[in-house]
C-alpha cells in the first residue's frame, strides 16, 4: 500500500499514486501607513492542499478500481473528512476531497475502459476552533 485515504487504498500495481503535489500557504496582511511603507502582519498558517495523480487498468489488474473510484466520488460529495496515511505509517491528519476527475481511455468492445487516469485534489480539514495548523512530517 502506498497511501490510504480513509477506506480507500492506493497500491502498486492495482491503483497506484504516480504523482503527489503539495501546496502550503501562509496568511500575511499589510496595513497602509501614511508616509511610510505598509506594515506586515503575520496571521499564521493558511490553507494546505494536496493533488494526487494516478492511473489504473481495471480490465487487466483491478476489477474493483472503478468501484473504488465511485466510492471516492461519493466521499467527495458527502464532504467527509478522511484520514490520510502513508506506506511508512505516517499519519497526516484529516483531509477533504475537493474534486475528482478521471479520463477513461482504450474502451473495449464491451464498453469497459482499459485505462483510467484520475486526478484528485484534497484540502486539509481544520475543524471549527482551528488548532495550530502546524503539521509534522511530509504532509
Amino acid at each position: 500500500m502506498l497511501m490510504a485515504l480513509g477506506p480507500f487504498r492506493f497500491r502498486i500495481p492495482t491503483y497506484s499514486v504516480e504523482q503527489i503535489s503539495r501546496k502550503v500557504s501562509s496568511r500575511v496582511a499589510s496595513q497602509e501607513i501614511i508616509g511610510a511603507r505598509p506594515t506586515t502582519h503575520l496571521l499564521g498558517p493558511g490553507e494546505e492542499t494536496v493533488k494526487f495523480s494516478s492511473t489504473f487498468y481495471p480490465f487487466h489488474l483491478n476489477g474493483g478500481g472503478l468501484q473504488q473510484l465511485e466510492g471516492i466520488r461519493g466521499s467527495c460529495l458527502d464532504q467527509v473528512p478522511l484520514m490520510l496515511i502513508s506506506v511508512a505509517g505516517l499519519v497526516y491528519g484529516r483531509w477533504i476531497i475537493l474534486d475528482v476527475s478521471d479520463e477513461r481511455t482504450q474502451i473495449s468492445r464491451s464498453g469497459y475502459p482499459q485505462m483510467v487516469t484520475v486526478d484528485m485534489n484534497l484540502k486539509r480539514y481544520v475543524p471549527r476552533g482551528g488548532g495550530s495548523g502546524f503539521s509534522i512530517g511530509l504532509f
